[in-house]
């Protein structure tokens, strides 16, 4: 296949940073999982300089932070899938997404939620069956809920990986209330940041993808609504593939609040 010319703006650029981080996690000696179509759709789609700043900022922090945090929504969802008859997954933002394709075989339905011009780019890069799906809507158009499968709440895992920091709290609110309305009872898997989060995301307001939305932990999150089922903080997860320099320095830091609720991944119900 020929080389992939697209250009994308704000929030939409960071997909191309999560993917080259996921590419370039398999070429880590020991990877914490195995995505051969990341690198394939990196080597179709030409990089984003604007991004090289980020990117380069902290290479071995950055690439270890995007591939654990995909590898543990990874876990989630492949237990959600495992433990019900019908498991449907949506994930919101799915960006250039290859979750379906590393763990999805057995899910019921897999739907994947974008802009247009994302879902227009992913058409380009992979192929839609009845099981795998693309949406093109924004995810404050809850018209995309209309799209979904006609199965018991119970059976739906949402997947809202780095998505909602870039809404405002109110923003963020209305997709759970409209959420709740119709699917009660389903999962909603999703990252909020803290305030230590400040620090390391005011280099995405210079591409054009500032983050809104910040709390201060996850008791913030439960006033919303949401049912708490676990919470993880991303730098305390798989220490064995954070490089050794990262090790202790992550493991003394995250003993405080601040760093500890710096990026967390929270588990609900709605």
């Amino acid at each position: 296949m020929s080389p992939i010319i697209t250009e994308v703006t704000g929030v939409s650029r960071t997909m191309l940073l999560t993917l080259k981080a996921r590419a370039d996690e398999q070429l880590h000696p020991h990877p914490i999982f195995q995505d051969p179509l990341a690198v394939e759709w990196s080597k179709l789609l030409p990089w984003d300089n604007g991004l090289e700043a980020i990117y380069s900022s902290k290479p071995k922090l950055i690439q270890t932070s995007f591939a654990v945090r995909a590898y543990h929504h990874d876990q989630i969802a492949s237990r959600h899938i495992a433990n019900h008859a019908n498991p449907v997954v949506v994930e919101l933002g799915a960006g250039l997404s290859t979750r379906f394709h590393r763990i999805g075989d057995n899910s019921y339905r897999w739907l994947e939620l974008d802009l247009p011009i994302v879902t227009e780019l992913r058409h380009k890069l992979d192929t839609q069956t009845q099981q795998h799906q693309f949406i093109s809507a924004s995810v404050m158009d809850f018209n995309w809920m209309n799209a979904l499968p006609d199965v018991a709440p119970e059976n739906i895992l949402f997947i809202a990986e780095g998505l909602l920091p870039y809404f405002e709290k109110d923003q963020v609110q209305l997709l759970i209330s409209q959420m709740q309305s119709r699917f009660s009872g389903a999962s909603l898997v999703m990252d909020i940041l803290g305030n230590y989060g400040k620090v390391v995301s005011k280099v995405f307001g210079k591409i054009g993808a500032s983050h809104k939305w910040y709390a201060k932990n996850e008791q913030e999150v439960t006033e919303m609504g949401l049912h708490l089922i676990d919470v993880w903080s991303l730098f305390q997860l798989y220490p064995k593939r954070w490089p050794w320099q990262l090790r202790l320095l992550l493991k003394l830091r995250t003993q405080l609040s601040y760093y500890r609720n710096g990026y967390l991944i929270l588990e609900t119900k709605l």
